[in-house]
């Protein structure tokens, strides 16, 4: 706990001494793949910033904060055995009332975008759904459901989740070398940092009125039966 509170602070005061410290270090690389997992692999926690932590990531590699090769590995692991997570509930609890009631609550849209991109590209929709919110959390589960071979699951699981986090932490490390971001240091970082938190809280709001709108709806179904 203590180490989260330092690490509030450091970013906060933009201190990159501090973060640059083994202690604090390793525990933000914790943090990250813990959320790239949790985000990629079951469908309540896809509310979670994954694209703007990326970016951000990618910012801090060029300020020496992570290293390149290795925080790309991390969060690729992070994603890809999130991924494989996702197909496993889809695989073997497809029919528990629990993985029933977590994609019922995946918002229309992202369950109409899913069924679609699965269902014209299978496996290959991996790739495009990397980028897409919600929809690369819930097609691994759609992929278990359907009983596609675990082999070549694998295969296009590791391939999308490296383009997917190689391509996003890259623009955010280009980003951070740019004129412009050198120029706008403290602001640009100030930005970045609030995206994830102003789309962390905006998808907990989202995902909790999800909830309680279809908690109303079955009980309104519930009164009308009985009556």
């Amino acid at each position: 706990m203590e180490t989260i509170i330092t690490l509030y602070h450091a970013f906060l005061a933009m201190n990159l001494e501090v973060l640059r410290d083994p202690k604090v270090l390793w525990t933000l690389y914790a943090m990250l793949f813990v959320i790239l997992l949790l985000e990629n692999g079951i469908l309540p926690a896809a509310f979670l910033p994954g694209d703007s932590l990326l970016f951000l990531t990618g910012v801090l590699i060029s300020l020496d904060i992570f290293h390149f090769g290795l925080i790309n590995v991390v969060l690729i692991a992070g994603a890809a055995l999130g991924t494989w997570l996702g197909y496993i509930q889809g695989r073997w609890l497809g029919n528990t009332k629990l993985v029933k009631s977590w994609m019922a609550h995946l918002p229309a849209k992202y369950h109409a975008r899913t069924q679609t991109l699965f269902h014209k590209y299978g496996l290959q929709a991996l790739f495009i759904g990397r980028f897409i919110a919600f929809v690369r959390t819930a097609l691994p589960i759609m992929a278990g459901l359907s009983g596609l071979h675990s082999k070549r699951f694998h295969i296009y699981n590791w391939i999308s989740a490296t383009l997917w986090i190689f391509l996003i932490t890259t623009l955010g490390y280009l980003f951070g070398l740019s004129p412009l971001f050198k120029m706008y240091e403290k602001q640009f970082m100030t930005f970045l940092m609030l995206i994830p938190v102003f789309l962390l809280v905006l998808g907990l709001i989202a995902s909790i009125w999800l909830v309680v709108k279809r908690h109303f709806a079955t009980r309104n179904k519930s009164v009308e039966k009985k009556k």
